[in-house]
């Protein structure tokens, strides 16, 4: 079947400046979801053969399949990418019974891999009640530094806080603009003249609260659920680890 339309002023326009006298389109259609069109043009006025309306709807046909086979590929590339993460941390966890930092750096690492981020850390709460850097990755050593100066600090009114109370994965796509940003961490922001979006993932055992980790990145885009669901999982990783050192020193003692 097949529509004729009378194009948009601007369509016309541009088709005219183009020389083009007839076109025929048809929308690339994955089930009932239309995902895009297929168009072609021709400068000789005139309708389209039913045999050339058949051949480019064959053409939109392999489109769908192309594209269908795309996604497949991405999503278990991605998939893949994920598994092999978490079992590269483990494989770590396993081999650094004593000291949960190696497992730490490991964290981070994949969370630039996987998430693009350029913030990245690793906060412990202490047994002072305050909130504790215990590792970092980024590509500024000099803004690393300040911050480091900067801890420990008071664990209210931090987002580790609100993950940890929340006991969820707390995202923000804009620090400086959404509603709800923790204060100590707008004005952190505001001071360092940076935006970006950010992640925390609540590190938890047993009810205790144990610290989090937070993936800040440049691009003002939250971590879709997939991505936050492996954060988590890299969270209850290191709270794996800590426990393991923990045990291993009153084995020890």
């Amino acid at each position: 079947d097949w529509l004729a339309i009378e194009l948009p002023p601007h369509e016309q326009r541009v088709q005219a400046a183009e020389g083009i006298r007839s076109s025929l389109m048809l929308p690339i259609l994955q089930g009932e979801e239309c995902i895009g069109a297929l168009s072609i043009a021709r400068r000789q006025p005139g309708e389209f053969s039913a045999k050339e309306i058949a051949l480019l709807r064959a053409f939109a046909d392999q489109a769908v399949i192309a594209i269908h086979n795309v996604r497949l590929f991405n999503e278990t590339r991605e998939a893949l990418e994920r598994q092999t993460a978490t079992a590269d941390i483990l494989q770590v966890i396993s081999a650094s019974v004593a000291d949960p930092r190696p497992v730490f750096e490991k964290i981070l690492v994949s969370c630039e891999r996987l998430f693009g981020g350029s913030q990245l850390i690793v906060f412990l709460v202490g047994d002072d009640g305050l909130l504790h850097l215990a590792a970092m990755r980024g590509p500024n050593p000099d803004r690393s530094e300040c911050t480091r100066k900067i801890f420990p600090v008071p664990l209210e009114g931090t987002a580790t806080e609100q993950a940890i109370r929340e006991r969820r994965v707390v995202t923000y796509a804009n620090v400086l603009q959404d509603p709800g940003v923790p204060d100590g961490l707008r004005r952190t922001a505001t001071l360092y003249g940076e935006n970006y979006s950010l992640a925390v993932a609540p590190m938890i055992w047993e009810g205790r609260a144990i610290g989090s980790i937070f993936v800040g990145r440049e691009t003002l885009q939250i971590l879709d659920p997939k991505e936050q669901a492996l954060l988590k999982t890299f969270a209850d990783q290191a709270v794996i680890a800590i426990q393991n050192a923990k045990m291993f020193r009153e084995t020890n003692e």
